[in-house]
């Protein structure tokens, strides 16, 4: 099998693909993956809580959604900065 190499000219544009998101596409980004961390951390507090009676998995997910998507919105645990920071750093430069 033969694997020819990366010439320049490939390079530059995976380099054009690769360029940092927009702003607020980053910031969507960061503050949905907060979103997730919370859910769960929150999922597995409250499955004590939710457990009993008939529907409880179906309000707990209701709950624990809710309350993740505000707590992200309202700033979560701070992560969402960091992870905007982060985003939109060209690994290029």
């Amino acid at each position: 099998m033969n694997i020819s190499p990366i010439t320049p000219a490939t390079h530059a544009a995976s380099a054009d693909a690769a360029a940092p998101a927009k702003p607020d596409k980053t910031a969507a980004a960061a503050q949905d993956f907060e979103a997730i961390l919370l859910r769960q951390f929150l999922s597995e507090s409250m499955k004590s809580l939710l457990q009993d009676g008939p529907g409880g998995q179906v309000y707990g997910y209701l709950l624990t959604e809710s309350l993740a998507g505000s707590m992200a919105k309202a700033g979560g645990l701070g992560l969402a900065s960091v992870l905007q920071t982060q985003f939109s750093k060209n690994p290029h430069q």
